[in-house]
């Protein structure tokens, strides 16, 4: 990283441990001073999904090292943002959130900002998603429509973060509180998600995303190394509604051993007669997309450079050369 001049900092005093920022921080000031970068924060609270890009972007310059102080949340905006400014900048992310399913993608084990920092730099291809809207957004890890949305939305409430920084070792689903469980599988019967064409077939399914990392803690696995790969995702197609609160748990157990989906290359998601708006579930984010009637996903032929693990790297290429 030797034509570095800059260190950005992307930071939220709402992450789940951002009293431990500051000592991050002070390490990244002293390896900074060492190495001749300028440091930088950029503070967000509370700044809608766009603008958060938008924020990130007016500040970059060439040579640039961004890094994501946060959850998964902070990382896919800081990453968005990378991609968007199509300048030469080197992504890495420091996991201060309650998931950090980026992190563990593309840091292994790493906690350290020192290893992290110490980490090769590779290609890595995001997950181009399209709207007819014009919306469009490099993914780092997933994106999901419908179900998701309703689980997410409680998981985010206070008490729903407060068991969550309990219990984060955990998957997410553990901090869901029993006595909403029921409340959670009459929303999702509710959810009234439009049926969609996708390649020739009418579908009913109201549970979809793409993925290109596992998500909530290794929990919801691609059944393939992708994250390395500069075309292949994978896609996540089910029918969630309809179902006793048995059933979905019972169902969710499934998707554990075998998380429903298959391998792509692209996808062309057409919504029929929809006059709702839509929200997407973006790296354990909720955006609304407003009505929208085409979704488009495939990986972005540009990639952003990003510190990676040495150890993901070979693991991914291990996978790759057999197979998997």
């Amino acid at each position: 990283m030797e034509d570095i001049k800059r260190v950005i900092v992307v930071h939220s005093p709402r992450s789940t441990r951002a009293r431990g920022f500051q000592r991050i921080y002070n390490n990244l000031l002293e390896i900074a001073k060492a190495r001749n970068w300028e440091p930088k924060i950029i503070e967000l609270v509370d700044v809608p999904y766009h603008r958060a890009v938008e924020q990130i972007v007016g500040q970059l310059r060439d040579n640039d090292l961004v890094i994501a102080a946060g959850g998964d949340g902070i990382a896919q905006v800081s990453f968005d943002a990378a991609h968007r400014s199509r300048l030469n900048v080197i992504f890495g992310t420091v996991p201060l959130g309650n998931s950090n399913d980026i992190s563990r993608a593309i840091n292994a084990e790493h906690r350290s900002i020192y290893n992290i920092l110490d980490q090769p730099v590779v290609d890595y291809y995001p997950l181009s998603i399209a709207t007819d809207k014009g919306d469009v957004f490099a993914v780092a890890s997933y994106i999901t429509f419908g179900a998701t949305t309703v689980l997410v939305d409680y998981l985010n409430r206070s008490s729903g973060r407060r068991l969550r920084r309990i219990l984060r070792a955990l998957s997410p689903a553990a901090s869901l509180p029993i006595t909403k469980l029921n409340d959670i599988s009459t929303a999702i019967n509710q959810l009234n998600f439009p049926d969609f064409n996708r390649s020739g077939e009418v579908m009913t399914h109201d549970s979809i995303g793409f993925f290109v990392i596992p998500a909530a803690h290794n929990v919801l696995r691609p059944p393939k190394d992708i994250r390395t790969a500069a075309s292949e995702f994978f896609f996540h197609c089910a029918k969630t509604d309809n179902k006793s609160l048995g059933g979905k748990i019972i169902m969710g157990i499934q998707w554990i051993a075998n998380f429903p989906g298959q391998m792509t290359e692209l996808e062309e998601i057409n919504f029929i007669d929809n006059k709702s708006p839509i929200t997407a579930n973006i790296s354990g984010d909720n955006v609304d997309l407003g009505v929208i009637n085409k979704i488009t996903a495939v990986r972005s032929p540009r990639p952003v450079r990003v510190l990676f693990s040495d150890t993901q790297k070979k693991r991914s290429q291990r996978n790759a050369r057999n197979g998997r």
